[in-house]
Order: structure tokens, then C-alpha cells, then sequence
């Protein structure tokens, strides 16, 4: 697990599944944002079911962690608010806590173990020092690779040279520098395979980079 320590910015989501608005207290203004390595042997796999098992894992781990972290914040007297996936953007949130960059396949891509890693957060209003990003070659590399492209069975990842504003689905945040994916197209392809891919993960140079024993 690798952890980094932000100022929260205005980056959760206005409403949730049951259409009620999402309200943080103003006051927990400090997100606390862990990565959970998957398993690089079962990643190696997708898109298949033991593939599958190891996003399940982390999930599952990252449950328990935010859960843990919460608990012992809240022991100390503050308030603290653990989410996974939910309530805010996960991967910018990452990315301003330093823990790695955007990369072409619209993920973290972290220095030590890739893209594959599985994001979790606390919201608290603990007094913390925070973290600053980090670069270390990411988008500069995404522009010359197109690895996670070719490996997509769904088409969703874009192929231009430049990163852009442009969106792909209604699914992608407006406004932010990037590669937009297209996640209508990699869900529906999660549904005719019947469980979630991660062939952009596997095929991620950083991830073989570390992984190319395995």
C-alpha cells in the first residue's frame, strides 16, 4: 500500500446512485489517498476470470483499509468519511497526492507497479501535510506508445498523438487535459465477457516493466 495526502478540491460526484445530492462536510478538507497493488500474475490473464479475481481482491482490501483508516481517525477525535470508487474521483485525486500520472489508458499510472493498483480514500478534517504531484516520463511516453490501444478489444482508448479536451462519453469529466476513454464501449465489453478487463493494465508498459518475470 503507498498513501499521499492532499487538500480536497471540488472533485466529487453532485448525486448519488438514488439521485439524492452528496454533501461532505466543509470541514473535512484533507483526503488521504491509497493505492492497493493487484496481483501482476492474475492481471497478466485478461480478460479472464482469474483476471477478475484479482480486481475483486482489491477491492475487497481496499474495503477493509478505508474502513481501518477511518475507524482510527474518528478514535482520535475527528471526523473521517472512507470511500472506494463512490463520492468523489478517485484518479485525480491520486494524482494531485503524488502517488503517480494520468496515463493514455485513463488510469493511475504509478511508479512502481504501473496501472495496476486499485484506489481508495478518506476524507477527514485531520490536520495533515500534504503531498504535490509527480512526473516521471508518463504522458511523454503515453504520446509514443500505444500499447494499451492495440490491446483494447473495445476500441475505447484514443489513438491521437496529443492528449486533449475533448470527450469521448458522457461518462468523462469536462474541462481536463487528457486522453478521454470511452467507458460506455469498455463496460459493454465488460458485459459480453462477463466480467471486467484488464488487458489496458496488462499491456501497460509500466506494469510489464515490473511484472516481466511473472
Amino acid at each position: 500500500m503507498e498513501r499521499g495526502v492532499i487538500g480536497v478540491q471540488p472533485l466529487f460526484h453532485s448525486k448519488d446512485m438514488d439521485d439524492e445530492n452528496i454533501e461532505i462536510p466543509k470541514e473535512c478538507k484533507f483526503a488521504i489517498v491509497m493505492t492497493i497493488k493487484m496481483d501482476g500474475h492474475a492481471i497478466k490473464t485478461s480478460p479472464s476470470y482469474k483476471a477478475c479475481t484479482a480486481t475483486g481482491l482489491a477491492y475487497s482490501q481496499m474495503a477493509f483499509l478505508v474502513s481501518c483508516m477511518a475507524e482510527f481517525i474518528r478514535n482520535l477525535g475527528y471526523k473521517a468519511i472512507p470511500m472506494g470508487n463512490d463520492t468523489a474521483l478517485s484518479v485525480p485525486l491520486a494524482v494531485d497526492a503524488g502517488l503517480g500520472e494520468l496515463g493514455r489508458n485513463g488510469l493511475l499510472v504509478t511508479p512502481k507497479y504501473g496501472p495496476c493498483v486499485r484506489i481508495c480514500k478518506v476524507f477527514t478534517d485531520l490536520e495533515l501535510k500534504t503531498d504535490k504531484p509527480i512526473t516521471f516520463g508518463v504522458t511523454e511516453f503515453c504520446k509514443n506508445c500505444r500499447k494499451c490501444v492495440d490491446a483494447c478489444e473495445a476500441d475505447a482508448i484514443q489513438t491521437e498523438d496529443e492528449p486533449s479536451f475533448e470527450t469521448v462519453c458522457p461518462s468523462n469529466r469536462q474541462g481536463v487535459l487528457r486522453w478521454a476513454v470511452n467507458h460506455d464501449k469498455c463496460y459493454k465489453f465488460w458485459i459480453e465477457n462477463g466480467g471486467e478487463c484488464s488487458n489496458c493494465i496488462s499491456a501497460c508498459p509500466f506494469f510489464t516493466k515490473k511484472f516481466n518475470t511473472v
